[in-house]
């Protein structure tokens, strides 16, 4: 939106060129005459001289000066009449855009709050997923070391019972235990190959769930509105703060843009106190917004 803004009674002002009158340069001339013939005062006419000399050149530049407060107090003035009409202009704007700001800024605090607890609540089920399925993998590899355990222990059992055996028949059974023996590993090792397919399919769906848990929550703006972090600094104790971070300080005053900055980097200032505070700006769609 260009807005063409005009402040009646303020007409553009041709400035001529400005010049002394030619009795006030002669004047000037003379007194620096005089003056210059004083090259020491060692007696009271010389000292009489001087004075004179010295309140000649004085008087020119005071006169001076006055006239020049006495042509230029109509253009202060008239300037102090643009600006007593500009800022009675601006203030119900001023005062309503105020009060606008701080309805958005309450608004924009609240959507903080709400985002922070969403991310708290990402948080925690993050941890409830992590902590379900280790839980789950310690649970399939103690059931996988049970199933491979009683296997050996069962083709131990029909190893031992084949050495023992002292008639082909029972040989013949111990072959058959050992048979047995060796399809319960074969069980096993299959059993083994199922829980890792549960495992890798528990890491596949813990990660899809945190993919989607993990997702950054959007904060409402609307189209143009700048937000922004910002702090309000209420107080800063001098020797404190210059005892711990003297390069926060130039010359006698305090950097409050470095201050802020690192305020912003979440360190703790000794003798400073500050809150955090939103500012709300807007910026334009395009083009000017406004000529003065």
């Amino acid at each position: 939106m260009n807005l063409e803004v005009a402040i009646l009674g303020a007409p553009a002002l041709a400035v001529s060129p400005i010049e002394m009158s030619p009795a006030t340069i002669a004047a000037k001339e003379n007194a620096l005459a005089s003056s210059a013939l004083i090259g020491k005062v060692t007696n009271r006419a010389q000292n009489d001289s001087a004075v004179e000399a010295m309140r000649q050149l004085k008087g020119i530049s005071n006169a001076v000066e006055r006239r020049r407060k006495q042509i230029t107090e109509p253009f202060v003035e008239f300037q102090r009449a643009i600006k007593r009409t500009s800022d009675e202009f601006r203030e119900d704007l001023d005062r309503e855009a105020g009060r606008l700001e701080l309805l958005i800024k309450d608004f924009v605090l609240v959507e903080r709050r709400r985002i922070e607890a969403e991310q708290e609540a990402q948080r925690r089920e993050l941890e409830r997923i992590e902590r379900e399925r280790q839980e789950e993998l310690k649970r399939i590899a103690d059931e996988q070391a049970r199933v491979e355990r009683e296997a050996h222990e069962a083709q131990e059992a029909a190893q031992h019972a084949a050495q023992e055996a002292a008639s082909a028949q029972q040989r013949e059974a111990a072959q058959v235990a050992l048979a047995a023996a060796e399809k319960q590993r074969l069980a096993a090792e299959a059993t083994a190959q199922q829980a890792a397919q549960q495992s890798q399919t528990i890491n596949d769906a813990a990660d899809h769930k945190a993919y989607i848990e993990s997702k950054p929550v959007e904060i409402t703006r609307a189209t143009g509105q700048i937000t922004r972090k910002v702090w309000k600094i209420s107080r800063i104790e001098d020797f404190p703060l210059l005892k711990a971070r003297p390069d926060l300080v130039r010359k006698i005053e305090w950097d409050r843009m470095a201050i802020t900055e690192a305020l912003n980097a979440g360190q703790k200032l000794p003798g400073v106190t500050a809150e955090e505070d939103i500012k709300i700006g807007t910026r334009g769609r395009g083009g000017k917004l406004i000529d003065v």
